[in-house]
């Protein structure tokens, strides 16, 4: 019997042990999703590092197809970075998304990649990937939120 207890004893402290130890294994992906405001499309972003670092470079690799609206001349893609209370945490960067460096507009299907420089953001910070048309209607938007390390 005080064998049982012995390894009762055991069992329950090696299982704490293993418990308590840091999981730096688990990769901590940042996904993006619709964002809250609503968008008639869904951007797929895949981000490079992941998670990004709060200073570095990241790279943005952004595509999709849009079912609703085109992007014609006119239209811009905006990237952003908000903290947990919204509040802007640089100032966003917008491009042409047709014409030179762009697509040959009108299109319905996109893919490209954006390098990005970061600066000391705080460790949980969302990045906001919004696709505008030429009147400034929203096209398509997704949000990622790269959690705290």
């Amino acid at each position: 019997m005080k064998q049982n207890y012995i390894f009762v004893i055991i069992l329950l402290a090696t299982l704490s042990v293993v418990n308590a130890i840091p999981h730096q294994l688990l990769k901590r992906d940042t996904i993006f999703t619709s964002c809250p405001t609503g968008s008639p499309n869904i951007i797929e972003v895949d981000v490079q590092p992941d998670p990004p670092p709060v200073t570095g470079k990241l790279i943005l690799t952004i595509s999709g197809t849009l079912k609703k609206g085109v992007i014609s001349a006119g239209s811009k893609l905006v990237l952003k970075a908000i903290d947990d209370n919204g509040d802007l945490l640089a100032k966003p960067l917008v491009y042409d998304l047709c014409g030179v460096g762009g697509f040959d507009c009108p299109v319905n299907t996109f893919s490209m990649i954006k390098s990005l420089e970061t600066k000391g953001l705080t460790p949980t910070y969302s990045i906001i990937v919004q696709i505008f048309d030429a009147y400034g209607q929203t096209l398509a938007c997704s949000i990622g939120t790269v959690t705290g390390y």
